[in-house]
């Protein structure tokens, strides 16, 4: 897994509130602005967003609703990794080799590293 120090908590923290990330998320995928950068961070902010709200649904939700919660989080963080190793920020072989939660790690890590530059 790709080490995470400091896990969802430091990676989200003093982020915008799901409802707010998931409205952004939805005039950009409509009105998508193009380019690298923009679409990186589309790709980016909605797996955080998902990462978020699986995060929760873990917690507090049924096991078949966590599920489906993660599931979604999967698949989105896949996509962003998949961007990257297209782009050439994440190898192909390091893309293969993750699992699930390895992922989403990628997903926190990238985020924390976006959102709070000055924190390595």
């Amino acid at each position: 897994m790709i080490n995470e120090p400091s896990g969802p908590d430091a990676a989200y923290a003093n982020a915008p509130e799901v409802g707010a990330e998931i409205t952004w998320i939805a005039q950009r995928a409509t009105s998508r602005p193009t380019g690298p950068e923009a679409d990186r961070e589309f790709r980016l902010r909605r797996a955080a967003a998902l990462d978020r709200i699986a995060l929760h649904e873990t917690a507090t939700a049924t096991p078949l609703v966590a599920t489906e919660a993660i599931t979604t989080a999967v698949r989105a963080a896949e996509d962003l990794a998949e961007y990257d190793a297209e782009h050439g920020s994440l190898t192909f072989r390091g893309a293969e080799l993750a699992g699930a939660e390895d992922f989403r790690a990628y997903v926190r890590e990238e985020y924390r590293a976006w959102h709070h530059p000055q924190v390595s």
